[in-house]
């Protein structure tokens, strides 16, 4: 199929109602069929519990116990495959829209837009782009200076550390010679 045909059915299938809905009622269908592995997996459990209970000798129980395990086995597989194959086709669908949807957006922004026609529309785009850099560039001026404010800020705040700390030293230093010269008062 061309490429143009896939697009126009994948982009209908991710906008209609119809699409949809059909789409709501696999994951219903998704849900019913997930109860339906579970009971499957509990009758292999109880199959089996009762195959190693059970110390059958006759033929035709020993029959109907493997029919039963072969008919557990069986449900247990085919509910487990179309669970998976139900979570691949919802992928799928999910990852081709969103693709689909991406290329719309990439072509739509490789693709000039086109204003009306006339010298005088381009003149005015230009104005509104020169007016945009301006602001850009108020912007930016704010930033660099908020910038340097903040180094300013943080070499005070290192040099008011450094103060602290010298004083603090200083401080202990004063204690420890008051406390000596306490220590001699009271021996003397």
């Amino acid at each position: 199929m061309p490429t143009r045909w896939k697009r126009a059915m994948i982009s209908w299938s991710s906008r209609s109602v119809v699409a949809q809905r059909v789409l709501y009622g696999v994951r219903i269908a998704f849900g019913f069929i997930l109860i339906l592995f579970c009971d499957a997996v509990m009758r292999l459990r109880k199959v089996d519990q009762e195959k190693h209970k059970a110390r059958l000798i006759d033929e035709h129980a020993i029959c109907q116990m493997r029919v039963q395990q072969f008919y557990a086995q069986r449900n247990t597989y085919l509910t487990g495959i179309t669970m998976f194959l139900g979570l691949i086709l919802i992928s799928t669908h999910s990852l081709i829209s969103q693709l689909v949807a991406g290329e719309g957006n990439a072509s739509a922004a490789t693709t000039p837009r086109l204003t009306t026609s006339g010298p005088g529309s381009t003149k005015a785009e230009n104005e509104r782009l020169k007016g945009q850099l301006a602001d850009a560039n108020k912007e930016l001026e704010a930033l660099k200076k908020k910038d340097r404010d903040m180094e300013t800020l943080k070499k005070q705040a290192d040099s008011s550390h450094k103060e602290y700390m010298r004083l603090a030293d200083e401080c202990e230093e004063l204690r420890k010679k008051l406390g000596a010269t306490a220590e001699t008062k009271k021996d003397a």
